[in-house]
Protein backbone atom coordinates (compact mmCIF):
# COMPACT_ATOMS: atom_id res chain seq x y z
CA UNK A 1 0.00 0.00 0.00
CA UNK A 2 1.10 3.22 -0.70
CA UNK A 3 1.58 6.17 1.89
CA UNK A 4 -0.80 7.95 -0.45
CA UNK A 5 -4.15 5.26 -0.22
CA UNK A 6 -3.69 5.66 3.74
CA UNK A 7 -4.90 9.69 3.28
CA UNK A 8 -7.13 8.68 0.28
CA UNK A 9 -10.25 9.66 2.01
CA UNK A 10 -8.92 12.58 4.29
CA UNK A 11 -11.30 15.32 4.31
CA UNK A 12 -8.19 18.09 2.96
CA UNK A 13 -10.44 21.53 3.98
CA UNK A 14 -11.00 19.61 7.39
CA UNK A 15 -7.32 18.65 7.85
CA UNK A 16 -6.42 22.15 7.11
CA UNK A 17 -9.03 23.79 9.74
CA UNK A 18 -7.63 21.40 12.56
CA UNK A 19 -4.09 21.73 11.53
CA UNK A 20 -4.95 26.13 11.61
CA UNK A 21 -6.58 25.86 15.18
CA UNK A 22 -3.26 23.49 16.39
CA UNK A 23 -1.29 26.80 15.07
CA UNK A 24 -3.45 29.57 16.38
CA UNK A 25 -3.03 27.11 19.81
CA UNK A 26 0.22 27.71 19.34
CA UNK A 27 1.13 24.26 18.61
CA UNK A 28 5.06 24.13 18.69
CA UNK A 29 5.28 22.06 15.39
CA UNK A 30 5.67 24.25 12.82
CA UNK A 31 5.11 20.96 10.31
CA UNK A 32 1.62 20.66 11.57
CA UNK A 33 1.38 23.99 10.23
CA UNK A 34 2.87 24.22 6.78
CA UNK A 35 0.05 24.42 4.36
CA UNK A 36 1.65 22.78 0.73
CA UNK A 37 1.05 24.83 -2.20
CA UNK A 38 -1.72 24.66 -4.47
CA UNK A 39 0.25 23.13 -7.20
CA UNK A 40 1.17 20.47 -5.21
CA UNK A 41 -2.16 18.85 -5.32
CA UNK A 42 -3.66 16.74 -2.53
CA UNK A 43 -1.18 13.91 -2.83
CA UNK A 44 1.59 15.90 -1.52
CA UNK A 45 -0.16 17.04 1.74
CA UNK A 46 -1.09 13.32 2.02
CA UNK A 47 2.62 12.26 1.65
CA UNK A 48 3.58 15.00 3.70
CA UNK A 49 1.19 14.02 6.44
CA UNK A 50 2.17 10.57 6.42
CA UNK A 51 6.21 11.56 6.89
CA UNK A 52 5.06 13.77 9.92
CA UNK A 53 2.89 10.91 11.41
CA UNK A 54 5.46 7.99 10.75
CA UNK A 55 8.74 9.65 12.18
CA UNK A 56 9.98 7.41 14.93
CA UNK A 57 9.72 8.48 18.36
CA UNK A 58 13.66 8.19 18.56
CA UNK A 59 14.14 10.61 15.95
CA UNK A 60 11.72 12.69 17.00
CA UNK A 61 13.18 12.71 20.58
CA UNK A 62 16.72 13.58 19.50
CA UNK A 63 15.60 16.35 17.44
CA UNK A 64 13.80 17.93 20.40
CA UNK A 65 16.15 17.03 23.03
CA UNK A 66 19.21 18.64 21.53
CA UNK A 67 17.11 21.88 21.42
CA UNK A 68 16.02 21.64 25.05
CA UNK A 69 19.70 20.45 26.33
CA UNK A 70 20.79 23.86 25.13
CA UNK A 71 18.18 25.85 26.69
CA UNK A 72 18.45 24.08 30.02
CA UNK A 73 21.89 25.15 29.83
CA UNK A 74 21.40 28.55 28.76
CA UNK A 75 18.59 28.76 31.62
CA UNK A 76 20.82 27.62 34.36
CA UNK A 77 23.19 30.76 33.15
CA UNK A 78 20.34 32.95 35.76
CA UNK A 79 22.14 31.66 38.53
CA UNK A 80 25.33 33.53 37.93
CA UNK A 81 22.88 36.71 37.81
CA UNK A 82 20.93 35.71 41.38
CA UNK A 83 24.65 35.02 42.47
CA UNK A 84 25.73 38.37 41.80
CA UNK A 85 22.83 40.10 43.67
CA UNK A 86 22.61 37.78 47.09
CA UNK A 87 22.96 41.22 48.81
CA UNK A 88 19.81 42.55 47.25
CA UNK A 89 17.81 39.35 47.57
CA UNK A 90 18.94 38.82 51.78
CA UNK A 91 17.78 42.77 52.06
CA UNK A 92 14.72 42.88 50.33
CA UNK A 93 12.55 40.00 50.68
CA UNK A 94 10.11 41.15 47.85
CA UNK A 95 12.16 40.36 45.15
CA UNK A 96 12.14 37.01 45.86
CA UNK A 97 8.35 36.73 46.83
CA UNK A 98 7.46 38.41 42.98
CA UNK A 99 10.36 36.74 40.70
CA UNK A 100 8.11 33.71 39.84
CA UNK A 101 5.56 36.43 38.49
CA UNK A 102 7.50 38.81 36.68
CA UNK A 103 9.76 35.83 34.95
CA UNK A 104 6.19 34.18 34.39
CA UNK A 105 4.85 37.23 32.89
CA UNK A 106 8.04 37.87 30.81
CA UNK A 107 7.24 34.70 29.12
CA UNK A 108 3.75 34.14 28.58
CA UNK A 109 3.93 37.71 26.52
CA UNK A 110 6.81 36.55 24.84
CA UNK A 111 5.20 33.33 23.63
CA UNK A 112 2.06 34.93 22.55
CA UNK A 113 4.13 37.20 19.98
CA UNK A 114 6.12 34.48 19.01
CA UNK A 115 3.02 32.38 18.10
CA UNK A 116 1.54 34.99 15.97
CA UNK A 117 4.65 35.42 14.24
CA UNK A 118 4.97 31.26 13.87
CA UNK A 119 1.41 31.11 12.95
CA UNK A 120 1.82 34.24 10.51
CA UNK A 121 4.98 32.31 8.62
CA UNK A 122 3.09 28.99 8.47
CA UNK A 123 -0.06 30.47 6.74
CA UNK A 124 2.22 32.81 4.55
CA UNK A 125 0.73 35.86 5.90
CA UNK A 126 4.31 36.57 7.45
CA UNK A 127 7.49 36.39 5.29
CA UNK A 128 10.99 35.95 6.86
CA UNK A 129 11.84 39.78 5.19
CA UNK A 130 12.58 42.76 6.23
CA UNK A 131 9.80 44.35 5.10
CA UNK A 132 7.46 42.04 6.71
CA UNK A 133 9.73 42.14 9.94
CA UNK A 134 9.24 46.27 9.83
CA UNK A 135 5.28 45.73 9.81
CA UNK A 136 5.36 42.69 12.42
CA UNK A 137 7.31 44.87 14.68
CA UNK A 138 5.70 48.34 14.26
CA UNK A 139 2.43 46.55 15.50
CA UNK A 140 4.03 44.84 17.95
CA UNK A 141 5.70 48.14 19.59
CA UNK A 142 1.89 49.73 20.20
CA UNK A 143 1.03 46.13 21.77
CA UNK A 144 3.96 45.69 24.05
CA UNK A 145 3.32 49.30 25.49
CA UNK A 146 -0.21 48.37 25.79
CA UNK A 147 0.62 45.14 27.85
CA UNK A 148 3.32 46.34 29.97
CA UNK A 149 1.40 49.45 30.96
CA UNK A 150 -1.87 47.60 32.06
CA UNK A 151 0.15 44.49 34.07
CA UNK A 152 2.45 46.58 35.73
CA UNK A 153 -0.54 48.43 37.17
CA UNK A 154 -2.22 45.39 38.11
CA UNK A 155 1.34 44.03 39.30
CA UNK A 156 2.08 47.42 41.35
CA UNK A 157 -1.85 47.03 42.91
CA UNK A 158 -0.52 43.30 43.51
CA UNK A 159 2.46 44.04 45.66
CA UNK A 160 0.82 47.09 47.30
CA UNK A 161 -2.11 44.95 48.55
CA UNK A 162 -0.24 41.81 50.39
CA UNK A 163 3.16 44.28 50.85
CA UNK A 164 2.08 47.36 51.65
CA UNK A 165 4.93 49.62 50.72
CA UNK A 166 5.06 52.38 47.82
CA UNK A 167 8.51 51.69 47.20
CA UNK A 168 8.67 48.07 46.61
CA UNK A 169 5.47 48.06 44.57
CA UNK A 170 7.01 50.42 42.29
CA UNK A 171 10.05 48.48 42.06
CA UNK A 172 8.19 45.56 40.94
CA UNK A 173 5.71 47.40 38.52
CA UNK A 174 8.90 49.02 36.66
CA UNK A 175 10.61 45.57 36.17
CA UNK A 176 7.18 44.03 35.09
CA UNK A 177 6.79 46.61 32.42
CA UNK A 178 10.68 46.41 31.15
CA UNK A 179 10.19 42.71 31.08
CA UNK A 180 6.57 42.75 29.24
CA UNK A 181 7.94 45.21 26.37
CA UNK A 182 11.23 43.21 26.31
CA UNK A 183 9.69 39.40 26.15
CA UNK A 184 6.95 41.43 23.35
CA UNK A 185 9.95 42.00 20.98
CA UNK A 186 12.52 39.58 21.78
CA UNK A 187 9.40 37.33 20.87
CA UNK A 188 8.74 38.86 17.61
CA UNK A 189 11.85 38.84 16.41
CA UNK A 190 13.25 34.90 17.46
CA UNK A 191 11.33 33.60 14.79
CA UNK A 192 12.62 35.74 12.16
CA UNK A 193 16.22 35.51 13.43
CA UNK A 194 15.39 31.75 13.79
CA UNK A 195 14.63 31.38 10.12
CA UNK A 196 17.17 33.54 8.57
CA UNK A 197 19.97 31.38 10.39
CA UNK A 198 18.00 28.68 8.42
CA UNK A 199 16.32 27.22 12.23
CA UNK A 200 13.31 26.13 12.88
CA UNK A 201 11.51 29.33 13.69
CA UNK A 202 8.82 27.03 15.69
CA UNK A 203 11.57 26.46 18.13
CA UNK A 204 10.99 30.07 19.24
CA UNK A 205 8.04 28.73 21.31
CA UNK A 206 9.91 27.02 23.93
CA UNK A 207 13.06 29.40 23.74
CA UNK A 208 11.57 32.93 24.59
CA UNK A 209 10.52 31.20 27.61
CA UNK A 210 14.00 30.35 28.41
CA UNK A 211 15.28 33.41 27.79
CA UNK A 212 12.87 35.45 29.10
CA UNK A 213 13.54 33.91 32.00
CA UNK A 214 16.98 34.44 32.21
CA UNK A 215 16.37 38.31 31.42
CA UNK A 216 13.50 38.40 33.32
CA UNK A 217 15.96 37.47 36.22
CA UNK A 218 18.46 40.51 35.49
CA UNK A 219 16.06 43.11 34.69
CA UNK A 220 14.47 42.22 37.90
CA UNK A 221 17.38 42.42 39.73
CA UNK A 222 18.83 45.30 38.09
CA UNK A 223 15.97 47.62 38.64
CA UNK A 224 15.37 46.77 42.16
CA UNK A 225 18.72 47.58 42.90
CA UNK A 226 18.75 50.89 41.80
CA UNK A 227 14.58 51.48 42.96
CA UNK A 228 15.30 49.99 46.32
CA UNK A 229 19.01 50.51 46.75
CA UNK A 230 20.29 53.29 44.67
CA UNK A 231 17.22 55.52 44.63
CA UNK A 232 16.71 54.80 47.85
CA UNK A 233 19.82 56.15 49.42
CA UNK A 234 19.90 59.27 47.15
CA UNK A 235 16.15 60.21 48.77
CA UNK A 236 17.50 59.93 52.31
CA UNK A 237 20.67 61.86 51.70
CA UNK A 238 18.36 64.70 50.48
Amino acid sequence: MYETDVYKNVNLDEWKRKTLDRCENGDPDIDLCEFPNEDDGDSSLALRSAKMINKSAVSEAYDRGKWLIGLLVLQSSSSFVLDSYQELIKEHLVVTLFLTMLVGAGGNAGNQSAIKVIRGMATGSVKPTWSSLVSVLRQQVIVALILATSLSAAGWLRVYVTNGDVQNSSAIALSLFLIVCTSVMVGTLLPFGLAKAGLDPANAGTSIQVLMDVLGVLITCVCCHYVLDILAASVVLS
